[in-house]
């Protein structure tokens, strides 16, 4: 059975293997620093906000507990440039450094089937809605994405009805077109819109890895 570790960077995939099964050991880093993403972060940490006095925030953490472990302080990033902040990551410096993972804002997950037919995705109770953002992802349990779709791309809700939604590329455009059925998970970002020179807070405990 295979089964993926959910935001970690393949980076932090290979360094995590290696440790369990003893080929290698992770030399824990001195400090993590938390960084802020306007786009999909990917594999290497893209999409980094620049501008404005923004700079990574060094991380303090709590003792992890069943398979989770959160932020437990209060983490600012003053004099923002204006835009969407979609994602978080972590990394080893304040500046460069080995990108570990990558998470969405918000990040609440809905399973979904997809049809090529009317290019329909089906999550049974979801409550997103139109004008939202989301990205997928393969289940590790389930089939492949439909074709049409790819990780790593922010896309945008349209067209919800009931169970049913579309995505689009662009906000209130047209429905990205599928050309194969398939299933994956969706995950809702809850972006976040900063005007020039605020300040950006994210509260003790409401950033948290989770493997399980």
């Amino acid at each position: 059975m295979l089964s993926d570790m959910p935001h970690l960077s393949s980076t932090a995939e290979t360094l995590f293997l290696d440790h369990i099964t003893g080929r290698a050991s992770w030399t824990v880093p001195t400090n993590t620093f938390i960084s802020l993403h306007d786009g999909h972060p990917g594999e290497t940490g893209a999409n980094e906000i620049t501008g404005g006095s923004y700079a990574r925030q060094q991380a303090s953490w709590a003792a992890a507990a069943s398979g989770a472990i959160s932020t437990n302080t209060l983490e600012t990033w003053t004099d923002m440039p204006a835009g969407d902040v979609l994602f978080w990551g972590i990394w080893t410096l304040v500046t460069g450094g080995v990108f570990y993972w990558g998470d969405p804002i918000g990040g609440t997950p809905y399973t979904f089937s997809a049809e090529d037919t009317g290019d329909v995705f089906t999550s049974y109770g979801h409550a997103l809605v139109n004008d939202q953002r989301l990205y997928v992802a393969n289940d590790p349990g389930g089939a492949a994405l439909p074709s049409g779709v790819s990780e790593d791309t922010v896309y945008w809700v349209v067209g919800v009805s009931g169970d049913t939604f579309q995505v689009s590329l662009t906000e209130g455009g047209g429905a990205v077109a599928l050309t194969a059925d398939g299933n994956g998970i969706a995950y809702f970002i809850d972006a976040k819109n900063v005007n020039g020179g605020d300040d950006f807070e994210i509260a003790s405990g409401n950033l948290t890895l989770r493997v399980n």
